[in-house]
């Protein structure tokens, strides 16, 4: 009787899953579940500190590559660009890429992305305000989590909270 409650409990602490732990940038905060890690860069692209990158991954086993990916831009909106028009525009430049359609705050389509540094088809989401995009890109073959990743996003400030649909 004392085996069988002992391998019940055991059974029973090891499907308990990992708890994720809260993680602040600049521009968002995220629960990271252990394994998960994050790095920011404000203005990576031209210097203009209105510009961020959040990368969110999951090292795979050798930790030499991910096993899930996050890839979140946040950009000025100097095409004035609503949702569709600049998911229209951007489903175009990946390989069998989706229609693009409307999901939650968010305008969505799947493709495979042209130049990878994580090999792995991928979920664009977009959203627009009449001053700043958000693009993130998540790829997650294996089913690791990266959904429930980019779900517990929260804005830090009014415009990322507005992106985000909060």
């Amino acid at each position: 009787m004392r085996t069988l409650f002992f391998l019940s409990l055991l059974m029973l602490c090891l499907t308990v899953t990992a708890q994720a732990e809260p993680r602040s940038f600049t521009l968002f905060s995220a629960d990271l579940p252990q394994g998960w890690d994050g790095e920011e860069k404000m203005g990576f692209k031209s210097g203009n500190p209105d510009e961020c990158m959040l990368i969110l991954g999951l090292s795979n086993e050798k930790k030499d590559d991910y096993a899930a990916l996050i890839s979140i831009f946040v950009l000025p909106n100097t095409q004035n660009d609503d949702s569709a028009s600049l998911a229209n525009k951007l489903a175009p430049l990946q390989a069998n890429a989706s229609q693009p359609r409307p999901q939650g705050p968010f305008w969505t389509f799947n493709g495979e992305l042209r130049s990878q540094a994580f090999p792995a088809p991928g979920v664009t989401k977009v959203n627009a305000t009449a001053d700043k995009v958000i693009i993130a890109i998540v790829q997650d073959p294996d089913q690791r989590g990266a959904e429930a990743v980019f779900a517990s996003l929260k804005g830090l400030t009014p415009e990322t909270r507005k992106l985000l649909g909060q």
